[in-house]
């Protein structure tokens, strides 16, 4: 664990309570009282000594993160100077869009084609420059729990590469894509099995195994981001038979298809960490917990009075080349040790809660919590930042623990 432990960043702020009261009972507007009516209002700050401090934030790594049945596969590898190593593979099986095929006789492949749309990248896309397709004889089931750091199963042997050619269409077109050519064994394999392995969807993938993508072969620094429900995503055998000389087979990717995302372990080792620097990182990488210290003393001083709003926010450390995450996450940790979603966010919504990056800063709107731990002895000291959408993209956001505030705003009662 990567600890930092600093001094105040807990400012207090007053905000000024306005009474207001109509003229008459039947007055539909709403005056403020005269001065003389006003809680007088005046700003202060929560002094404290050198040994004081009111958080502590620690960078853990992240267990692995249930990865099965992800919007958008994640594909590629990017070396990064500060998180080290941080790759991504996926395993999918194919589905039938039709049961009872008929493929006539001495069905013979021609070709196969398979394709994915693209929705966006991290990194830069003309450094992924070389992928493999393996075929394994591990089955994935749709109604199965799987995790990202899933071993899949070869009992047939060492992988071959079943990639012959790719490209990749330009990101500036309506609907980008990943185009691949495979070998034809993969596809005979497929119309070796006749009719009755065609016959249904659960047959089929009972007999056929799962193809596995990866970088292994090249050290690209891109991370692709493919989906499985893209108008040009899809499986394709072209084939022939005795009668016919031009016919075809498709397969979808996506809806009921098992499929998951792998990523590689990640370790504190491997973080070339600053003391002042808190750090998250999607794909089973690092989170960030929050321990919360002396609030006995912000509770003496909020003694008879009323809070109106807690905020949260902090800085991020800008890279042109690697973007922080959009939104990010943040939860308490219960008794029990689970994660918690706040009721800033489960009860008042996303908007309210906040969290999303703007202008190089996180705020998180934490009223309902912060009053809630205050009064309630239950709740624990512990909070975490996460990564938002940790599985579906490869961001990384690094806090500068020194611009780390807690805000409170309130009123004389």
């Amino acid at each position: 664990m990567i600890k930092s432990n600093f001094q105040d960043k807990l400012i207090i702020y007053f905000s000024i309570l306005f009474f207001f009261a109509c003229d008459e009972p039947g007055d539909l507007g709403l005056e403020i009282q005269p001065n003389s009516d006003k809680i007088e209002i005046f700003d202060s700050s929560l002094s404290q000594s050198d040994s004081d401090s009111y958080f502590l934030l620690t960078t853990q790594t992240v267990d692995s993160l249930r990865s099965d049945e992800p919007s958008s596969l994640l594909l590629g590898r990017i070396n990064d100077p500060v998180f080290g190593e941080n790759t991504a593979l996926f395993a999918t099986m194919l589905s039938l869009t039709q049961s009872n095929i008929d493929l006539g006789n001495n069905p013979s492949v021609d070709s196969v084609v398979m394709s994915y749309s693209y929705s966006g990248y991290y990194g830069d896309i003309l450094s992924l420059t070389d992928i493999n397709v393996n075929y394994t004889n591990t089955t994935l089931y749709k109604d199965s729990v799987y995790y990202s750091n899933y071993q899949l199963n070869n009992s047939s042997g060492s992988l071959q590469n079943l990639l012959t050619s790719f490209s990749i269409s330009p990101d500036t077109s309506n609907s980008p894509f990943l185009r691949m050519t495979l070998d034809n064994s993969i596809g005979q394999q497929i119309l070796d099995f006749g009719n009755s392995g065609l016959i249904d969807n659960a047959t089929f993938q009972n007999n056929f195994g799962a193809l596995l993508f990866d970088t292994y072969s090249s050290l690209p620094n891109c991370i692709l981001y493919l989906n499985p429900s893209g108008s040009n995503s899809f499986f394709k055998i072209y084939y022939h038979n005795d009668s016919n000389d031009s016919l075809s087979i498709d397969f979808v990717l996506d809806g009921e298809t098992p499929r998951l995302n792998l990523f590689n372990d990640k370790s504190l080792s491997n973080l070339q960490a600053n003391e002042s620097r808190s750090y998250i990182q999607s794909m089973a990488g690092f989170k960030t917990k929050i321990e919360l210290k002396n609030m006995n003393l912000v509770d003496s001083i909020l003694n008879d009075k009323a809070v109106n709003q807690v905020i949260l926010s902090f800085n991020v450390i800008g890279d042109n080349t690697y973007s922080p995450h959009q939104n990010l996450s943040l939860v308490r940790v219960d008794q029990n040790g689970n994660n918690v979603f706040l009721k800033d966010f489960t009860e008042e919504g996303a908007n309210h809660f906040g969290g999303e990056l703007e202008n190089n800063l996180y705020e998180f709107n934490i009223t309902r919590y912060f009053g809630e731990y205050l009064d309630d002895d239950s709740y624990t000291d512990a909070l975490y930042l996460l990564a938002n959408g940790a599985v579906i993209n490869a961001n990384r956001t690094i806090i500068d623990d020194d611009s780390f505030i807690i805000t409170i705003l309130y009123s004389d009662l």
